[in-house]
C-alpha cells in the first residue's frame, strides 16, 4: 500500500489556499516574475541565436572561410589545385583573381572590387549563388561579357539586367606614352543581394578567364578561395594548408582568414548574447528572491499550523519538504506559463506579418531587416530546468525557518 505524502499534500493545499493581502500580492508577484523572466530569456536567447545564424549562413557562407594567395601571379598552379583538394579537412576548393576596379554606367562611376571566379568551383566555398534575386549565376560563362553585382551597387548606378557597364582597370603594361586604363564593357546578367553593406555594395562577379584577359594574366591566377569542414578552426587550418602547398611552388605565398575581416563581428555577437543573457537572467533571479519573500511571509501566517504539524508528530525534514514543494510548484507553473508566453512571441517575431512590419521600419538600410529567429531546444530545456534548480535553492532557506518553528513559543502567544 503506497504511502502519501504528507508535505506534498500540505504544499498543495498551500498553493491552492486563497491568501489575502500582501502574502497574496507577493505570491503573485513571484509567479510573474518567474513566467517573465523565462519567457524573456527564450525571446532574447532565440533572436540572438538568429542573428548568430544569419551572420554564419548568409556572410561567412559567401566569403571565402580562408584563402592562398601568391605575392605575384601564380602560374602553374594546377599541382597546389589538386593538393588542397586532396586535403580532407578541406570541403571546397576556387581559383579567383581579384582587382580593384572603377566601374560606371550612364549615370554614376564608383570603385568596386571585380572577382574573377569559376562559377562551378566557386559554389563548393560560398553560397552567393543562392542570394542572386535577379538574372542568372550560370550566366557567368567563359564566353560572355557578363557580370553580377550586388544590389546596392546595381541601386547606386541605377542598374537592371541586361544594362552595359564600364570597367575600369589598371594597365601594368605600359605603353610610349605611359600607363592606361583598361576599359571594356560588360552586361549585367545578375544582381545578388546578401544582406552586408561591403559585399552588396562593394564586390562584382566576372568570369575568372573574362578577369584573366582584363589584368593580361594569360593562364595565371592570383589565388584560391578554400572552404574547410569546420569554419571556427579556419584561422589554424588555413596556416597548416599553406604549409603543405608552400613546397609546390617557388613563388611565395600568403595566407588570410575570415577572421582577420569578420571576427570581431563575430565576437561582439557572441559577447553580446553572453551579456544579455546574463542580464536578463537576473530577471529569473529577482522572481527567486520573491519567492523567498513570499515563503517567508506565508511561513509567519502559518506558524500555528507549523506548531500543531510538530506536536502531531512531524519531522524538521518533513517540515522543509513543505517549503522546498511549494517553490517548486510555484517555479514550475511560472516556467510553464513562461515557456508558452515565450515560444508564442518568438514565433510572432518571425511570423511574416511582423517581418513586413519590421522592414517598412528600417527601409532596408540596415543589415538584417527583420528579426532573425532560431528556436534551440536543448537552450530551451536549459533555461526551464536552471531556472527550477536555482527556485530549489534559494527555497532551502525559508524551509529552514519553517522547520525551526518552535511548537511551546507559537502555541503560548495563541
Amino acid at each position: 500500500m503506497e504511502t502519501k505524502d504528507i508535505s506534498l499534500s500540505i504544499a498543495f493545499e498551500y498553493l491552492r489556499s486563497k491568501t489575502k493581502g500582501a502574502t497574496s500580492f507577493v505570491s503573485s508577484l513571484a509567479y510573474t516574475c518567474v513566467a517573465i523572466g523565462v519567457a524573456v530569456l527564450i525571446i532574447v536567447s532565440s533572436v540572438m541565436n538568429g542573428f548568430e545564424k544569419e551572420l554564419r549562413d548568409r556572410i561567412l557562407n559567401v566569403i571565402p572561410h580562408a584563402s592562398i594567395e601568391g605575392i605575384l601571379p601564380l602560374s602553374n598552379w594546377n599541382e597546389i589545385y589538386e593538393s588542397l583538394k586532396d586535403n580532407q579537412k578541406v570541403v571546397g576548393v576556387a581559383p579567383f583573381i581579384q582587382s580593384q576596379m572603377l566601374i560606371g554606367s550612364l549615370d554614376e562611376v564608383y570603385g568596386s572590387n571585380l572577382i574573377g571566379i569559376d562559377p562551378n568551383s566557386e559554389k563548393s566555398v560560398s553560397v552567393v549563388s543562392s542570394y542572386v534575386s535577379k538574372g542568372s549565376y550560370e550566366s557567368l560563362n567563359e564566353d560572355s561579357n557578363n557580370i553580377i553585382l550586388g544590389e546596392l551597387l546595381a541601386r547606386k548606378l541605377n542598374l537592371d539586367i541586361g544594362n552595359q557597364v564600364s570597367l575600369m582597370l589598371p594597365d601594368n603594361n605600359a605603353s610610349f606614352s605611359g600607363y592606361f586604363p583598361k576599359i571594356k564593357n560588360f552586361k549585367v546578367s545578375g544582381i545578388f543581394r546578401v544582406g552586408a553593406p561591403d559585399i552588396d555594395e562593394g564586390v562584382a562577379y566576372i568570369n575568372i578567364s573574362q578577369a584573366a584577359n582584363l589584368l593580361s594574366l594569360k593562364d595565371n591566377i592570383h589565388g584560391f578561395r578554400i572552404k574547410f569542414d569546420d569554419l571556427f578552426e579556419a584561422n589554424y587550418l588555413s596556416w597548416e594548408v599553406l604549409m603543405d602547398v608552400e613546397d609546390l611552388t617557388d613563388q611565395v605565398l600568403i595566407s588570410e582568414n575570415w577572421t582577420f575581416t569578420y571576427g570581431p563581428l563575430f565576437e561582439a555577437i557572441m559577447m553580446e548574447k553572453t551579456l544579455v543573457g546574463l542580464l536578463v537572467f537576473l530577471i529569473v533571479l529577482v522572481a527567486a528572491f520573491n519567492i523567498v519573500s513570499m515563503l517567508v511571509m506565508l511561513i509567519n501566517d502559518k506558524k500555528a499550523q507549523l506548531a500543531i504539524f510538530k506536536t502531531m508528530g512531524m519531522t524538521k525534514y518533513e517540515i522543509r519538504k513543505i517549503f522546498i514543494y511549494l517553490g517548486a510548484m510555484i517555479a514550475s507553473i511560472g516556467s510553464l506559463v513562461g515557456l508558452i508566453l515565450g515560444l508564442s512571441l518568438t514565433f510572432l517575431l518571425s511570423s511574416r506579418v511582423f517581418e513586413e512590419f519590421i522592414n517598412s521600419l528600417m527601409q532596408g538600410t540596415y543589415f538584417i531587416s527583420y528579426f532573425p529567429v532560431d528556436v534551440r531546444f536543448s537552450w530551451v530545456f536549459f533555461i526551464l530546468f536552471s531556472t527550477i534548480i536555482l527556485t530549489l535553492l534559494v527555497c532551502l532557506y525559508p524551509a529552514r525557518i519553517a522547520s525551526k518553528v518552535i511548537p511551546a513559543e507559537v502555541l503560548r502567544n495563541e
